[in-house]
């Protein structure tokens, strides 16, 4: 896994590769809300809303890398910083990226535009 420019970004390219390659040897964790989930996601991540993380920290592995994802790398990043802050022992990424994710399953990634 490669860093991207922010810290504890995962590059795009990397999270692509993961995605594509290996899902499995990541947790991907969609922090939006139950029904933005709902409309379309990554087939392997469980959703996490952000306001419900803090209650669910003991349910993410310390064994597996962790990457939290949004529509716009917003509500990822304070997931991020939230686990961070009061979790330890945890292998965590965020995606800082445009995505959009359609019916089918597929999905759009974009660096964020300046």
């Amino acid at each position: 896994i490669k860093a991207g420019k922010e810290e504890g970004s995962i590059s795009i390219a990397s999270f692509k590769k993961v995605i594509e390659e290996n899902p499995g040897s990541v947790m991907l964790v969609d922090v939006r809300d139950a029904a933005t989930f709902k409309q379309g996601s990554f087939k392997t991540a469980v959703n996490i809303p952000i306001d419900d993380l803090e209650k669910k920290l003991d349910s993410l592995p310390k064994d597996k890398t962790i990457i939290f994802f949004c529509n716009s790398g917003g509500m990822a990043g304070e997931a991020y910083d939230l686990v961070n802050m009061l979790g330890s022992g945890f292998k965590i990424y965020y995606v800082e990226a445009e995505i959009s994710f359609n019916k089918d399953g597929s999905y759009t990634i974009k660096p964020l535009s300046a």
